[in-house]
């Protein structure tokens, strides 16, 4: 079963290519991916419409190998 991928990031951050870095990556891993645009400092992915990863919380970006563990 695909996985559906949602990326909130920061955009006047400049996050924009990190997040399509993973989004690249993740779909060479079979997933859907849908980067939505964000402000704040935000870096959140959602799989399957559940939390998985927040930079707010954690303090930093994630490793794509802790995104791709998820699907």
């Amino acid at each position: 079963m695909v996985k559906q991928v949602k990326i909130k990031y920061c955009v006047p951050c400049g996050y924009l290519s990190r997040a399509e870095e993973f989004k690249k990556t993740l779909e060479e891993n079979d997933a859907t991916v849908e980067l939505i645009d964000g402000d704040r400092g935000v870096f959140d992915v959602w799989v399957d419409d559940e939390l998985v990863f927040s930079k707010h919380t954690e303090g930093r970006f994630p490793e794509i190998s802790e995104i791709t563990s998820k699907l």
